[in-house]
């Protein structure tokens, strides 16, 4: 039944909507053969000090979210699909670059161009699937599409990277620059260039203009403001989650299992989750419960089993999925809500670009707090719930007011 539903999902796509809900796939499948292996890469492969190996690692994380509004922007004039592919170019070298680099130099460089490959092709691949389905219904279903192509990437990609890492790094970094060449081929041959903007390139005033309009757009800097809270609650998962279970137990595996985890619930779960949300919740209901329950999973961290530690561990990141599988495509289909169809790639680029920010901020104050011996744990846990809980609310309001707003207006 559930193959039969996702059949019937996949023949509403248009040829564009499959190249693009496919690029999620192959994004992380690129993306995470190669990153999660990278730092032990650089210091026990190559003998780089940890100092280097976080100046490199950074780079790409700024170089990616701190350009989200520039390369959504260039999308709006250049056209989304120049942009994609012109990111997939720029991956292509920086991932080669990170495979075959020995030095600093040429790390950092490689460090930078996969990063900056981001800002360039995410915004304008969401603003063109955006696009392609101006329908909410259809947009909230094909977003939590490519949100499941996505988790497949993300849990193929270091399977596959794993195995190619026994051969060498070098290797891992090809493959991965090499799966961005075929995806860049496939692009530039099916892609088609959006309608819609053949019209509308190189007509907008100032970029600053446009920028300083989003950013005193009061409702949408709202929205902006409390979804980017689903960023520094995710990236958790990456810096607070392995701290814990490093402190917890010495069995670094359990880290393997939380991403398996997370991955396989969104492969098996997302469609089933849309679903339900679009017959029994909506918007305003879904956004907010999922981050709430986003929030709220990390409460389960406060549980300590020393018979079975990994469990808390499990049960933290099926909460975490299931909030995430709610929220996350409701808010990146939600966006276009906000503005005209010729500026959403710079509306998504400040949207990823703030919610970066606020990853940012995040890691930076849990690594502090976490690296603490006078600050016990359970409160971190719990001021991570209070993020979510208090973000849903809002967003719940907010979302429920902006559609009674705009059925008003429509009324009128």
């Amino acid at each position: 039944m559930r193959s039969k539903h996702l059949f019937k999902d996949w023949q509403i796509l248009s040829s564009a909507g499959r190249v693009l809900v496919i690029n999620g796939f192959t994004f992380n499948l690129g993306f995470y053969m190669l990153l999660p292996y990278l730092a032990d890469h650089l210091q026990h492969n190559l003998g780089i000090s940890g100092w280097y190996v976080g100046v490199i690692i950074g780079l790409r994380v700024l170089s990616q979210q701190g350009m989200f509004l520039v390369g959504g922007t260039l999308g709006d004039r250049l056209g989304y699909k120049r942009l994609i592919l012109l990111g997939c170019a720029v991956r292509i070298l920086g991932f080669a670059l990170l495979g075959i680099g020995q030095t600093v130099p040429v790390l950092m460089l490689g460090a930078f161009f996969s990063g900056f490959a981001g800002a360039l092709f995410t915004p304008s691949s969401q603003a063109y699937l955006a696009s392609e389905y101006p329908e909410q219904k259809a947009r909230d279903k094909v977003f939590a599409l490519q949100n499941l192509t996505s988790e497949a990437g993300m849990l193929l990609g270091p399977l596959l990277g794993l195995s190619l890492l026994y051969v060498d790094f070098a290797l891992v970094g090809l493959v991965s620059a090499g799966l961005f060449t075929i995806l860049l081929i496939i692009q530039w041959r099916f892609l088609p260039e959006l309608a819609s903007q053949n019209n509308t390139m190189h007509t907008h005033s100032h970029f600053w203009k446009q920028w300083g309009q989003m950013l005193t757009h009061k409702a949408f800097m709202q929205f902006v403001l409390c979804s980017s809270v689903y960023h520094l609650l995710f990236h958790q998962l990456y810096i607070a989650v392995p701290h814990e279970i490093r402190t917890v137990t010495q069995d670094v595996s359990i880290i393997t299992w939380v991403f398996a985890t997370s991955s396989i619930m969104g492969v098996l779960m997302q469609m089933p989750v849309s679903r339900f949300v679009e017959s029994n919740l909506g918007t305003a209901r879904g956004i907010g419960l999922g981050m709430a329950v986003m929030g709220s999973s990390y409460l389960w961290l406060n549980l300590s089993l020393p018979w079975l530690p990994a469990l808390p561990f499990i049960i933290c990141a099926v909460f975490f999925s299931l909030g995430s599988m709610l929220v996350f495509p409701l808010l990146g289909a939600y966006i276009p809500k906000f503005c005209a169809p010729k500026e959403l790639g710079s509306h998504y680029g400040l949207y990823s670009c703030i919610g970066g920010f606020y990853a940012f901020i995040g890691n930076i104050s849990t690594g502090w707090l976490l690296s603490s011996t006078n600050i016990d744990h359970g409160w971190i846990w719990t001021g991570l719930a209070c993020f979510g809980v208090l973000s849903g609310v809002l967003l719940f309001l907010q979302v429920t007011n902006h559609v009674k707003n705009q059925t008003t207006a429509f009324a009128r």
